[in-house]
């Protein structure tokens, strides 16, 4: 048996990658996450509003 606790996350954490964009919800303005995404179709986790948008209205959504 090990006894030895691992302390090394299992997915290091990722370094600022520029590629990655940050996006927020268009409903309440606060973070939800970053990548790179064509479609996202989720309820916000803040303000419990649905975010249903692709193509050019998601990138409309992320700069607003």
């Amino acid at each position: 048996m090990n006894d030895k606790k691992n302390t090394e996350p299992i997915i290091p954490p990722m370094q600022g990658d520029p590629k990655l964009k940050e996006y927020r919800c268009p409903h309440c303005g606060r973070f939800l996450f970053k990548g790179n995404v064509k479609k996202l179709n989720m309820v916000c986790h803040h303000c419990q509003e649905m975010i249903d948008v692709d193509g050019d209205d998601l990138f409309r959504a992320e700069n607003k």
